[in-house]
């Protein structure tokens, strides 16, 4: 088994490494590409590549020559690509384009990292969308998520490789950047139990509801892939997520109740996503009947180990 994961500098992409240096067979190899060099992890090869550089991608994935290819490289949040719209298209698009013009000249399958933020304007409509639910992207994140699909199917498709699709849901876990609501939380937590900030949370809103999968629930359910690739239909997609949606109101008080500290929230207007309030779900039951995957991890322990890590992050 060799697999190849682009993104390997990304939160999701060095927790995949990891997850498949301890659950892949004796002999198997993977390789991680990013385009900066990247802290060394055992058992792991990783190589800096620019995937903006078709030659050089495609001579590192023909020297590779993978069994199995995923596809993680992407702006992290949907705040990220609001903020620097033309490099996330050119990001996600070129980048995507030539990874799957590499793909398409060796025997790999392909595996493309999603998201659930594709559903955009349908979650108005049904809070946890199947995948039979047509994607009506509303943000930049959603747009270009929903475009390489497009991109990896078409080329991909004539060049007779197999690819699939998985949408996973909002995932959290231990060491995340505080870009991303839970983590924010509990960093802000961790500062105020040790008296380095004011009282006061920044908050935004508390009335959406989201949902949140481990970490580590989103890479076992890519281990049940590699499993699973041949029998699973070409050209699937597959939402990956806990099926529950909670309110982020409710997240927050989860914490309270793990933490001494008193403090007053505040509402702030950067913090406030453009879409407007709503909640975001999915249905991954279509997921769990192909594979047999269902989330194994808790969200209360999700967030216990992430506000400890958190604590342990201050010293």
């Amino acid at each position: 088994m060799r697999v190849l994961v682009t993104g390997a500098g990304d939160y999701l992409g060095r927790r995949l490494l990891e997850a498949l240096h301890r659950g892949l067979p004796p002999g198997s190899s993977i390789l991680g590409l990013d385009r900066a060099p990247q802290p060394p992890l055992g058992g792991v090869s990783l190589r800096a590549v620019d995937p903006f550089d078709a030659h050089e991608l495609a001579e590192t994935i023909a020297a590779f020559d993978p069994t199995i290819v995923f596809h993680l490289a992407a702006l992290a949040s949907v705040a990220q690509s609001s903020e620097t719209p033309s490099y996330a298209w050119r990001a996600e698009l070129l980048g995507t384009l030539n990874l799957a013009e590499a793909v398409a000249k060796t025997r790999a399958a392909l595996v493309f990292l999603s998201s659930t933020v594709v559903y955009g304007e349908a979650f108005r409509e049904q809070a946890r969308p199947d995948e039979t639910v047509t994607p009506r992207p509303d943000t930049i994140a959603g747009r270009t998520k929903n475009a390489c699909e497009y991109i990896l199917r078409d080329v991909l498709a004539n060049a007779g490789v197999k690819h699939l699709v998985l949408r996973p849901s909002n995932y959290i876990g231990a060491g995340q950047s505080e870009t991303f609501v839970v983590a924010s939380f509990a960093g802000q937590i961790a500062r105020i139990e040790r008296g380095l900030v004011p009282p006061s949370l920044e908050v935004g809103d508390l009335s959406a509801g989201r949902d949140f999968v481990d970490v580590a629930d989103v890479t076992a359910a890519c281990l049940r892939v590699i499993g699973q690739i041949d029998d699973l239909p070409n050209g699937g997609i597959f939402n990956v997520g806990s099926g529950v949606v909670t309110p982020v109101a409710e997240i927050l008080e989860m914490f309270r109740g793990m933490t001494g500290a008193r403090f007053t929230l505040r509402v702030s207007p950067e913090r406030v996503r453009a879409a407007g309030v709503r909640s975001e779900g999915c249905d991954s039951t279509a997921f769990a009947t192909a594979t047999g995957w269902t989330p194994a991890i808790p969200l209360s322990r999700s967030l216990c180990t992430i506000l400890s890590e958190a604590r342990a992050q201050l010293g």
